[in-house]
């Protein structure tokens, strides 16, 4: 006997390829995405049983014993992927120094454009799931990828409601107090629910993702193979008005308020790549630094 593999979520309706992760079943198949299974507590509405990450089935054993094609709607109303029946926050806003906050979508690219690392954060099972990750954006969509192994990041991987944090520090604000002292920086948070991308959307995916970290490397080195494709899942946080919220700061402390002779100013921060530390194999092959690496050295240079 094999899983069925039913092709679509019976709450919210939304599809469910074998091929692809993001799917939960209880005992019996109902199968359901990840944020629905969310606000259903994880138990299925069905028959109670607890609900586990469906597997995939993919090549030659999904051409041998295909999925399923019917699809199985539950008469109650669904509440909405992931939100415990309530609703997604309509607007992101500042409460704390709003006059900090800027609409400015270019700001938000650019800031996107050059950090290279964000905090990806949900709820799986009651609990909070933080985990730090590297990303890319492509036009409006945020990229993450990682390994499909990866229990949680299973769990969250289609419609579960999550936020990406992005920082960067620029400079440390010297005060004459440490109280009134501060930091320069960009921040922001992106808010929406991550789609699990399909074969054709990952590859490219994944090549924007490589390119966003190391310009030109895709061309030095083979292809990923299938097998490391399906072995990396690939999702996709959308960029949505009204979604994000984006905080900075800049410029030198304020003027004291008392008499004092305290240094104050700013520490300007910033990212550098330091010379290129050649593997073991590259010594014992006598490779060159390859065009990309030393790109990405004058990139982030001193």
């Amino acid at each position: 006997m094999t899983l069925a593999l039913r092709p679509s979520c019976e709450c919210c309706d939304l599809d469910l390829p074998a091929d692809a992760v993001g799917a939960v079943i209880c005992s019996f198949e109902c199968t359901f995405c990840t944020g629905c299974a969310e606000h259903l507590g994880r138990v299925c509405p069905n028959c109670g049983g607890e609900f586990m990450p469906r597997p995939t089935r993919v090549g030659d054993a999904l051409r041998r014993a295909p999925a399923s094609t019917e699809r199985v709607v539950r008469d109650e109303p669904c509440p909405g992927r992931g939100y415990g029946g309530g609703a997604a926050p309509a607007t992101e806003r500042l409460t704390r120094k709003p006059e900090r906050a800027t609409a400015d979508r270019a700001a938000l690219d650019a800031l996107l454009d050059e950090v290279l690392a964000g905090t990806l954060s949900t709820v799986v099972d009651g609990r909070p799931w933080v985990v730090p990750m590297l990303f890319a954006r492509d036009g409006d969509r945020i990229l993450l990828h990682g390994s499909t192994g990866a229990g949680a990041l299973r769990q969250v991987a289609a419609g579960a409601p999550a936020a990406l944090t992005v920082v960067s520090v620029d400079g440390l604000v010297v005060a004459h107090t440490t109280f009134e002292s501060s930091a320069n920086y960009r921040s922001a948070v992106v808010h929406g629910e991550l789609v699990t991308l399909g074969d054709a959307d990952r590859e490219r995916a994944l090549e924007v993702l490589s390119e966003r970290l190391l310009p030109g490397r895709t061309t030095e080195v083979r292809p990923m193979t299938r097998r490391e494709q399906v072995a990396t899942l690939a999702m996709a946080l959308p960029i949505t008005d009204g979604r994000w919220v984006l905080k900075a700061r800049s410029g030198g402390p304020g003027d004291p308020d008392e008499e004092t002779t305290a240094w104050t100013g700013v520490v300007p921060l910033r990212t550098v790549a330091g010379d290129p530390e050649p593997s073991p194999h590259a010594l014992s092959t006598a490779a060159e630094v390859p065009a990309s690496v030393r790109g990405l050295v004058t990139r982030w240079g001193r």
